[in-house]
C-alpha cells in the first residue's frame, strides 16, 4: 500500500505487479475486476513484450470494470542503447487506445512518481461524484442508527443504536 495526495485528498492505492506471464493469467484476471487503474507495461528493449500489450489491453477490457483508468507505460527507458521499442510507437499505441502514455525507468526513477500520480488523478477525476458526496458527509460519524426488520426476534420496531 502506498499513500499519494492528489488535489488534498490523500489516497490510498494498492499495487498488484502480474509480471505479464501466461502462468499468471487466470490470477490476473480475477484482479482486473476490482481495478480501478491499470498500467499496462511493456519493456523498451523487448519488442516481444510489447506486442503483448495488445493481449493484455484486450484482456483489461473484458474483465476489468467499465471505466477502468489506464496508462501505458513503456519501462526501462535508462537502456536506451537496447532500445527496439521506438517511442513513437508507444505513443501511438497509447493514442489508440485512449490511454495517457510514459516511458519510466524504475532504475533511474524516471517518471515514476509522475505515473502513479496522473494514474490516481485519473481514477479521482473518474469517481469524482461520489467524492463529492463523501466530502459533504460529515467527516467522523459517531453514532449509527440501526433498524430492524419487524419479524426479528431481538426486538422488533425496537430502535438500536452502537458506537461506531
Amino acid at each position: 500500500m502506498k499513500t499519494i495526495e492528489v488535489d488534498g485528498i490523500k489516497v490510498r492505492i494498492q499495487i498488484w505487479d502480474t509480471a505479464g506471464q501466461e502462468r499468471y493469467q487466470t490470477i490476473t484476471k480475477q484482479y482486473y475486476r476490482r481495478a480501478q487503474g491499470i498500467f499496462l507495461v511493456y519493456d523498451i528493449s523487448s519488442e516481444r513484450s510489447y506486442q503483448h500489450i495488445v493481449k493484455w489491453a484486450s484482456d483489461v477490457d473484458e474483465y476489468a470494470p467499465d471505466g477502468v483508468q489506464k496508462i501505458l507505460i513503456g519501462n526501462k527507458a535508462d537502456e536506451e542503447h537496447k532500445r527496439q521499442v521506438p517511442k513513437e510507437q508507444g505513443l501511438q499505441l497509447a493514442r489508440e487506445y485512449g490511454m495517457d502514455f510514459y516511458e519510466t525507468s524504475a532504475c533511474s526513477n524516471l517518471n515514476i512518481k509522475e505515473s502513479f500520480t496522473r494514474l490516481t488523478e485519473l481514477v479521482l477525476q473518474a469517481h469524482r461524484k461520489e467524492l463529492d458526496e463523501l466530502r459533504g458527509l460529515p467527516r467522523a460519524p459517531t453514532l449509527a442508527q440501526l433498524e430492524e426488520d419487524e419479524s426479528s426476534p431481538w426486538g422488533a420496531n425496537t430502535p438500536k443504536t452502537c458506537w461506531c
